[in-house]
């Protein structure tokens, strides 16, 4: 298995380097989540010993759980799932970022938890880029009053934008919306400096993201494989 991730992992970076000097930009300012959900811990503990630091997961409970068994390594959970608010608690415990506020309600009880813990968490606004009714996150046009309403929060520090685009073979279409995502993060950071993430792209189309503007990529099956 450690033979397989390392040279999985040796392969995504070299794509991320050709990648990033394509649209002249240093690889080291893009920060790569590997999404271990569903994965074990064995396959954390092997990504983790070759360097990887940042993993990404879609589920509480399961994040709770690798969290725990992980508590003595400098890992950074990133929380990167659609949020039930019955959840937030333990979220707001184990998780380093959340990439997917979308509610003034989830909002309101990430802070309340955060508070409770003494705690700062790091968070990204999910907006809806693609516009499709199966997914979550703001539309485009309320990103900037979403924003300042996170902004207000104690312990939530607003680090950016998180977007998925749709799934599709069309490289045109993929970059339009990529296109759209990185005009709308440049508006926010012109307000907000410290906003500077965009979090966009995945396996199936993190080099495209990264041509234009992603400076944190989601990447799991071509870390780990396949999810069975």
């Amino acid at each position: 298995m450690q033979r397989k991730i390392s040279r999985n992992i040796s392969l995504l970076k070299e794509s991320i380097s050709n990648a990033s000097l394509k649209a002249n930009i240093d690889p080291n300012q893009i920060a790569l989540i590997a999404v271990s959900k569903k994965k074990s811990n064995e396959s954390i503990k092997a990504a983790l010993d070759l360097g990887i630091l940042n993993f990404g997961e879609n589920y509480a409970q399961e994040l709770a759980m690798k969290a725990e068994f992980f508590k003595n390594n400098n890992i950074g959970w990133h929380f990167i799932g659609p949020i039930q608010t019955n959840k937030i608690k333990l979220i707001a415990k184990h998780a380093n970022w959340v990439h997917s506020l979308d509610r003034v309600k989830v909002i309101d009880k990430f802070n309340k938890e955060c508070v409770a813990l003494n705690k700062q968490m790091n968070a990204l606004i999910q907006v809806n880029i693609s516009g499709e009714e199966t997914k979550s996150g703001i539309k485009p046009d309320n990103l900037l009053e979403f924003a300042d309403y996170v902004n207000l929060q104690s312990n939530i520090i607003l680090k950016g934008i998180m977007v998925l685009p749709r799934i599709t073979s069309s490289i045109k279409e993929t970059g339009i919306e990529m296109s759209k995502a990185k005009k709308l993060h440049t508006l926010l950071v012109d307000k907000y400096p410290h906003a500077s993430n965009l979090s966009m792209g995945t396996t199936s189309d993190f080099e495209c993201a990264i041509k234009y503007g992603s400076n944190m990529i989601r990447v799991g099956e071509l870390i780990f494989g396949k999810r069975k």
